[in-house]
């Protein structure tokens, strides 16, 4: 009986360390934008409803009908703008307003609560949390979603999840993480001003001039 005890444990750990082993999540990139996003492998691709989303998700949820989509477009207006500048561009542009337009494509917008400052990728990102009646994508539902808006470089990021109403506190943490793992390609150096020499902590600089017959020191 030890015997066959310890045969079902080595079985069970096996199948333990096969199920860890095993990859859970699906990595995806845009290839014309570079934005990446990661999904549980259970979730699958559907066709796009618009014509500037490049990927649409649909979760195992039945008839809860959760789904992020992701849309990409050209934004060129702010690239005089340093990237220091990103909190206050999104706060004056990708704001209550913005969101106001955005949900407009659905037909009945309800209830909706917006935050500044939030992220997405590597941009700093308009935020909202809203509920509505709509179709889009699916039959007619009572829909509640998160939706986050960014612009980086020369492109507006928007992300869109939702389920229906009364499934949403199940999928919300799921939306959450697929939010985070989206990411871009660097358009701009780690460093605030570019990669520069410290000279702050280097001995001085002697520069002669012959005819004054003094040095500059820095």
């Amino acid at each position: 009986m030890r015997i066959i005890k310890s045969a079902i444990l080595a079985v069970a750990l096996l199948v333990t360390a096969g199920t860890a082993a095993k990859a859970d999540y699906f990595v995806w990139r845009d290839a014309k934008s570079g934005m990446s996003l990661s999904f549980p492998d259970t979730w699958k691709i559907v066709t796009n409803q618009k014509p500037h989303d490049v990927v649409t998700i649909m979760a195992p949820s039945g008839r809860a009908h959760a789904a992020c989509k992701v849309s990409v477009s050209s934004e060129r207006r702010f690239l005089i703008y340093p990237p220091r500048f990103g909190a206050d561009v999104q706060e004056l542009n990708f704001n209550a307003d913005f969101w106001d337009q955005y949900f407009k494509m659905y037909d009945d917008d309800m209830e909706r609560q917006t935050m500044d400052d939030a992220g997405l990728g590597r941009g700093w990102a308009g935020f909202t949390e809203a509920q509505y009646q709509t179709a889009v994508p699916g039959p007619w539902m009572a829909k509640r979603g998160i939706a986050f808006a960014t612009n980086y470089f020369d492109k507006l990021y928007v992300l869109d999840c939702s389920s229906h109403r009364d499934a949403f506190a199940d999928w919300k943490g799921a939306f959450l993480d697929i939010a985070h793992s989206i990411d871009f390609f660097p358009a701009y150096h780690q460093l605030m001003t570019g990669n520069y020499r410290n000279f702050m902590h280097e001995p001085r600089l002697d520069f002669p001039d012959i005819k004054l017959r003094y040095r500059d020191q820095y």
